[in-house]
């Protein structure tokens, strides 16, 4: 125990000195080296890439060879702004480079008076909603705690400093019901491997499992879901797209009502990925313990 700690703060404060170093940098030369970092040793070295090749291959078939690199370059790249944005960008300047689509459909949700879930996807740069309190969207986010809690608590500091809200996943449900009842629109990653003790559906064309919390909170307490994306574009824009919310207040909270809650959510996902494929967060073994795509 007492060595994990000790890597741990080695590892923090590494990392910190490594932040103040690029932070002293012109902005362009921070990034350009952020860029050429991912690109080398992503995408040339090949961390994680044949994951995102193979799953690619499967969901994509008759995209080409080049087709499917381009969209693992673009993941890269994506990944690198992403770091950029949310630890050497300021709330303000971030803030300043985003739009966003179907606010009202956040504000319509809202208006019942039960707070509301924002289903959303490892999709863009979904780091980005953190400046959504700027925009008057009381959000609070779940988020799976890190392995290093030093890290984890300053990556906390950064979600939590413009009025976003933390929920740690492994206290859930409480919490999450509690941020509800307080008319707050609590964001959950639609898209994350739910293990064994998931519901196995189909994503994009193969079985996957699925984490029921979304579709039973919204049976159970008749909460409204919001499905939304941030969408980085070329300019370097993030849009972030809300979509009309889904409730079905006449279904009770059985199996298969939470079947067909989540494949309606899961359509909204599915979309967004088919269409900006290279958004996606393709290095995720979404499919694992349920489907293999490597044997």
């Amino acid at each position: 125990m007492a060595n994990k700690n000790v890597l741990n703060i080695i590892e923090y404060f590494s990392f910190r000195i490594w932040l103040a170093c690029f932070s002293l940098l012109p902005r362009f030369l921070s990034r350009s080296f952020l860029l050429f970092l991912f690109w080398s040793v992503g995408y040339c070295v090949g961390i994680r890439k044949n994951i995102a090749k193979k799953q690619l291959q499967k969901v994509f078939p008759d995209k080409s060879a080049g087709e499917v690199n381009s969209i693992i370059k673009n993941l890269y790249r994506e990944m690198a702004l992403t770091v950029m944005d949310e630890y050497l960008t300021s709330d303000d300047a971030l803030f300043g480079k985003c739009a966003i689509q179907g606010k009202e459909h956040v504000t319509e949700a809202l208006s019942l008076g039960r707070g509301a879930i924002l289903a959303t996807a490892h999709f863009g740069n979904w780091e980005a909603a953190r400046i959504l309190p700027k925009a008057g969207i009381p959000l609070s986010v779940v988020a799976k705690p890190q392995r290093n809690k030093l890290f984890d608590a300053y990556t906390n500091s950064i979600r939590e400093r413009s009025g976003v809200k933390v929920i740690n996943m492994r206290r859930g449900l409480r919490d999450i019901v509690h941020q509800l009842k307080e008319g707050r629109l609590v964001a959950i990653l639609m898209d994350q491997n739910a293990g064994k003790s998931g519901l196995i559906m189909d994503f994009m064309g193969y079985p996957a499992s699925h984490w029921k919390g979304v579709a039973k909170l919204s049976l159970r307490y008749k909460v409204p879901i919001v499905p939304g994306f941030a969408r980085r574009l070329k300019d370097n824009t993030i849009v972030f797209e809300f979509l009309p919310y889904t409730l079905h207040e006449e279904l009770d909270d059985t199996e298969d009502n939470v079947m067909f809650i989540l494949s309606g959510v899961n359509q909204r996902v599915e979309a967004q990925i088919r269409k900006y494929p290279e958004q996606w967060f393709w290095v995720h073994k979404r499919w694992k313990h349920v489907y293999s795509m490597f044997g």
